[in-house]
């Protein structure tokens, strides 16, 4: 028995089929609605799958909010290897 669901999407106004994880579906179809809008926001059409597929995956390489360490885990993280540091020596 599959573990795999079919999931179809509309990408740019095409009907796309896929198999997928039952976990992943949801993740997926919010996938194709945040391409769909940065397709849609693209002028030049005839790049405009390039053009976003770019400017994603030039924003997956940004840090994300909220995922730098704040003061007190920086803190938490020093205290940790300097105390490691002394038990090794």
């Amino acid at each position: 028995m599959s573990n795999k669901e079919v999931l179809e999407l509309m990408i740019m106004g095409k009907k796309i089929t896929i198999a997928c994880p039952p976990k992943d579906k949801e993740g997926l179809i919010k996938a194709a609605e945040i391409l769909n809008e940065q397709i849609d926001s693209i002028p030049d059409k005839s790049n405009a799958l390039i053009l976003t597929s770019l400017d994603l995956a030039f924003k997956s390489q940004l840090p994300q909010e909220g995922s730098l360490l704040s003061k007190t885990e920086e803190k938490n993280i020093k205290d940790l290897a300097s105390k490691i540091e002394k038990s090794l020596n």
